[in-house]
């Protein structure tokens, strides 16, 4: 069970999840993530607690949403693909709150959920369709889950709300005991991690800064340029050390996978630079000299990549829009390395984006590695002789990884593969696996990350 922060909260971080669960499930382009952030800019006035309600609220449903909803589906006189759309949200996030969080009062939980339909203008039947089926979870009338000796997948389906088609994978690939590792890791709270903007800063000077600006941290286990930060009293987005371009949000697995890359300093190109989380450090790691190209096709994440380079002070980045997975406005053997952030199913990271549970269909998995293969292709075309390519996705599909790097592999006889555990801190070079992949686990309390690093002979 989770605790809500202590401070009863008003209407505010109810209503405020229902807006932005409805948006995400009208607009499927929009995370939750970029609509979260949105709403909390646009309520600078929105109390502390609020706000970490709306975070608990709006993560919490997207995290628990399968077991949310067999739940519903089970005490429901209606089919769940019967009810309209918002009725079916009401429902999520009163049931969140009934099942999910203690100190949070049933009764309030419904009333709240009956204001919500009337302030959507609800017909009234709807009002009361609401009220009797939270009323029976409320009161404890909760139907038992699947049994496991009947059908696992469905059972471990609804226990640790991941989508069956994804159950019944796991399952044949690593059996029962870490299947139910992965998924019970996948739903625990990621911790809040920290890169240290090294080219201002480093990591001690820091950590005694965001201690007088409210924020306890503690260096990390792996990453030697990360911290954790263990203790917050103020929004962290709003500290002067993130406005000064000090430190950004990003995973010890992904600070470490940057790192593979051989030190250089020459001309170094960057697929699928997103809003600069590794852009930043590729810059760190160059001293800040040479050049780095950093494609990004997405206009707004373009956007923000600008926004970080400025605040980082990464003057050797020049950020470019085009499409990686066409022909590069670069001549052939152009480069000194190339780094891909390739598009990928993401399944690494779904403790920390919930909402890819739900959002990714098992037929979407076969629509990544013909673009992963285009932008390996493109990479390696603008590559000189003796150049490096390193190859990163955040999910642990043998298909996009490995069964991917090795198909490469076998048609560029020029490129042979060496991810040099060496580059690594001593704490992480475990996670360099023969014949030379990067694989970090949740066991280690990492995101799900690949990298390979190849060289061009």
């Amino acid at each position: 069970m989770r605790k809500r922060p202590k401070s009863e909260p008003g209407r505010g971080a109810r209503t405020l999840a229902l807006d932005i669960l409805a948006v995400a499930s009208r607009l499927q382009g929009r995370s939750v993530e970029e609509l979260l952030a949105a709403t909390l800019k646009r309520q600078p006035q929105l109390p502390r607690p609020e706000r970490a309600l709306l975070l608990e609220l709006v993560q919490g449903v997207k995290r628990w949403e399968l077991k949310l909803d067999y739940f519903i589906s089970q005490v429901s006189a209606l089919p769940l693909s019967k009810l309209h759309p918002l009725v079916l949200l009401i429902l999520r996030l009163a049931t969140y709150q009934i099942l999910m969080l203690d100190r949070v009062p049933a009764r309030a939980a419904v009333h709240q959920a009956g204001l919500e339909a009337k302030a959507r203008r609800l017909p009234p039947a709807y009002g009361g369709f609401i009220n009797a089926v939270l009323r029976r979870l409320a009161a404890g009338d909760l139907p038992p889950l699947p049994e496991r000796q009947t059908d696992l997948v469905a059972a471990l389906s609804v226990e640790h709300s991941h989508p069956p088609w994804l159950v019944r994978r796991w399952l044949e690939r690593w059996g029962l005991e870490q299947t139910e590792v992965r998924l019970a890791a996948n739903n625990c709270l990621p911790p809040l991690t920290i890169r240290v903007n090294t080219l201002k800063t480093d990591p001690e000077t820091l950590r005694v800064r965001l201690s007088r600006e409210g924020v306890e941290a503690q260096p990390c286990r792996f990453s030697p340029v990360g911290l954790r930060l263990t203790g917050l009293r103020v929004p962290p987005l709003e500290l002067p050390s993130y406005q000064g371009g000090q430190w950004l949000f990003q995973d010890e697995a992904a600070q470490l996978v940057s790192m593979l890359l051989p030190p250089a300093r020459g001309r170094l190109l960057e697929l699928g630079a997103g809003r600069g989380g590794k852009t930043t450090h590729l810059a760190e790691l160059s001293a800040n000299a040479g050049l780095i190209l950093a494609l990004e096709l997405h206009q707004g994440r373009l956007r923000e990549l600008r926004g970080s380079l400025s605040r980082w002070g990464a003057s050797a980045v020049q950020p470019i829009r085009a499409d990686a997975a066409r022909v590069l406005p670069l001549r052939d053997g152009a480069m000194d390395a190339a780094v891909l952030d390739a598009p990928c199913s993401a399944l690494g990271i779904l403790r920390r984006h919930p909402e890819i549970k739900t959002r990714l269909k098992e037929a979407d998995l076969a629509t990544f590695p013909p673009r992963q293969r285009a932008w390996l292709a493109a990479a390696a075309a603008a590559l000189r002789p003796g150049g490096h390519l390193l190859y990163i996705t955040c999910t642990e599909e043998p298909a996009e990884n490995q069964e991917l790097i090795e198909s490469f592999l076998g048609t560029h006889r020029e490129f042979r593969l060496g991810t040099d555990p060496q580059l690594l801190p001593a704490p992480a070079r475990h996670l360099v696996q023969p014949p030379g992949w990067f694989c970090s686990l949740n066991a280690d309390d990492l995101d799900g990350f690949f990298a390979a690093l190849l060289t061009k002979t």
